[in-house]
């Protein structure tokens, strides 16, 4: 799948454990969401899914990754879950409601500094032992 052919100058890059796939995109996030849903967990093998929602026309991908379709078991979207086919980093997601927007895994960043967490997703699904953030806003489901 190719995500864009987006210009060559870029604000942020990163690339999977392994470096077979790497990225770099422009200018600043639409948001930073945190999401606590049932497949962002398994997804990541964490408690949540750091996500930066970066316009499909400012990123350009170098490698080719695997996707994986699911289906969201609540609200039934399609997501397109991008990763390494060598080490398995989870890369990207598409979010078959948003099809202009491609989401970035935090952690993938070369330098993840300076970006500000605007909201969190699914807080019904987030681990019981997590903290809410006091200036944070939540949705028990999906922003939208």
């Amino acid at each position: 799948m190719s995500i864009t052919d987006a210009p060559a100058r870029a604000a942020r890059s990163g690339r999977c454990l392994c470096g077979s796939i790497s990225y770099q995109y422009t200018g600043e996030p639409d948001a930073v969401i945190v999401c606590h849903c049932g497949h962002c967990q398994r997804h990541t093998g964490s408690a949540f899914s750091v996500n930066v929602l970066v316009p499909r026309d400012r990123i350009e991908i170098t490698g080719t990754p695997k996707s994986y379709q699911t289906t969201g078991a609540e609200n039934g979207n399609l997501r397109d879950r991008l990763f390494c086919r060598d080490c398995g980093t989870p890369i990207l997601t598409v979010l078959h409601e948003r099809p202009d927007t491609v989401i970035v895994k935090a952690g993938t960043l070369d330098d993840p500094r300076g970006l500000e967490c605007s909201a969190e997703v699914w807080w019904r699904r987030a681990q019981d032992w997590i903290e809410p953030h006091p200036n944070r806003p939540r949705f028990e489901g999906d922003a939208g």
